[in-house]
């Protein structure tokens, strides 16, 4: 019994995992980038804000300034999705270890 429990939570939290990954794979990071960032952001050279090649690598850092806003940055927790803002994060990220 206590098998059959262990597998039915494993395989329910398999589904939950990889429907996560199937709704951030639907999320188009670009569009978001030109409409909510790239008024301030470039991805190599420094506007209003900094380039995404010089901000913060740290994932919780991007999840939170994206999130809560810091200083200028407006905080985006109403405007996108927690799984949008997850998906900026990635797309932050792979700009700056594709430099």
């Amino acid at each position: 019994m206590k098998k059959i429990i262990l597998t039915s939570m494993a395989l329910a939290f398999l589904g939950m995992t990889s429907s996560a990954a199937m709704a951030s794979s639907d999320i188009n990071v670009k569009k978001i980038f030109s409409k909510k960032c790239k008024m301030c952001h470039a991805l190599d050279r420094k506007k209003v804000g900094p380039s995404f090649k010089d901000m913060n690598k740290d994932e919780a850092v991007l999840l939170k300034t994206i999130t809560h806003g810091r200083k200028m940055m407006p905080k985006f927790k109403k405007k996108l999705s927690s799984d949008e803002i997850a998906a900026m994060v990635s797309f932050i990220q792979a700009q700056q270890s594709a430099k």
